[in-house]
């Protein structure tokens, strides 16, 4: 039986071990520092407003000593991404970088990426693996696993993760990560929220919901792809989901999580 950590006091300054049993564990890369640390660095001494980037979250999925990142980011994340990383593995031992679709907060930062983790592939939904040269991977024909539409089953270490088509959930070829050993389900652009303050947990269930439903109502295709997505994630044992941005929405808020998804007007409903 594993362990988990998923606590609304959880700080989203500080990377920290979300699941963990003998063989597996599961890793947020503290990226809400990140950001933080760019800013830092890049002040001058005229004031600035407070910035408006689009924050991450980045995730580590580790079994038997093989690595998984998932959704590395951009740029301004890579040198706090890259130390928190060697912490748990060694880079050598990264098997997979993982990116839900095709944006730059998700992947810019890929070209660091193999630089560092030569013998990693990168997993991309088969629509975007000609687009990969753009960040500068050259040998991306080598170095890609393009994923089919209706998505497929990884191997790392002993574990089995499942990635399932999340399509028109923002990107026309999203997918969603399921860890049958944490019981995460990874959603990329799911579930994203844009917090005036950052948190790592969801506790305010009223409050975060209210943050999650513009950037839905905008960024998801419609109703119709909700409620299929919905369908077909009510089916898996969830303990947490794990969005690409704002907050982590453990298990007393996935029912109404999906409910919030199966009512909400969004994309061309709004035409």
């Amino acid at each position: 039986m594993g362990k988990y950590n998923i606590s609304p006091d959880l700080n989203p300054y500080e990377d920290v071990v979300l699941y963990e049993d003998e063989d597996h564990k599961v890793v947020y890369l503290g990226t809400y520092a990140a950001t933080r640390d760019f800013h830092d660095s890049h002040k001058t001494k005229s004031k600035k407003k407070k910035s408006e980037d689009v924050d991450v979250i980045s995730y580590l999925i580790v079994n038997r000593n093989e690595g998984f990142i998932v959704d590395p980011g951009g740029y301004n994340i890579f040198p706090r991404l890259i130390t928190n990383v060697s912490k748990y593995i060694d880079l050598d031992n990264i098997k997979y970088i993982y990116m839900c679709h095709q944006d730059p907060d998700v992947c810019g930062s890929i070209p660091m990426w193999k630089d560092v983790c030569p013998k990693a592939k990168i997993l991309i939904g088969q629509l975007w693996v000609r687009f990969i040269p753009h960040f500068g991977v050259l040998d991306f024909e080598k170095v890609c696993v393009p994923i089919p539409p209706q998505g497929m089953e990884v191997e790392l270490g002993l574990a089995k993760l499942q990635i399932l088509p999340a399509h028109y959930m923002h990107s026309p070829n999203h997918f969603s990560i399921y860890d049958p050993i944490s019981k995460f389900l990874f959603t990329g652009d799911i579930g994203i929220a844009v917090l005036p303050d950052p948190y790592l947990v969801v506790s305010d269930w009223p409050t975060h919901m209210q943050l999650m439903k513009p950037v839905h109502e905008i960024l998801m295709a419609s109703n119709k792809a909700c409620r299929h997505w919905v369908e077909r994630m009510r089916k898996l044992d969830i303990e947490a989901i794990l969005p690409q941005h704002g907050a982590i929405i453990p298990k007393e808020h996935v029912d109404k999580f999906f409910r919030f998804l199966e009512n909400l007007k969004c994309g061309v409903d709004l035409i």
